[in-house]
């Protein structure tokens, strides 16, 4: 896939917030759909696998599903920016 695709996922996976069997079945599934390479499966993979916080417990009530949502939403555009800032120079 692209490398702004790989450098966001990459990002997301060294947050470490998830369950670690998960993402690494999330990184399998974009695989399969031809979104990443072998080299790129590989990399996130170890990464998730290093990164995964043994202390996170997925999220049960809609306010806490929607309280993480506006996190991981603010999250996603800090990494945009300093994407944008990345690739602008």
């Amino acid at each position: 896939m692209t490398d702004t695709f790989v450098s966001i996922l990459t990002q997301v996976v060294k947050r470490g917030q998830y369950v670690k069997e998960e993402m690494i079945e999330k990184l399998h599934l974009l695989w399969v759909q031809k979104l990443l390479n072998d080299e790129e499966l590989q990399t996130l993979t170890t990464l998730a696998e290093q990164s995964a916080d043994p202390n996170y417990q997925e999220i049960k009530t809609t306010g806490e599903r929607l309280t993480t949502l506006e996190s991981e939403s603010v999250n996603t555009m800090l990494a945009l920016v300093e994407l944008y800032e990345m690739i602008s120079k």
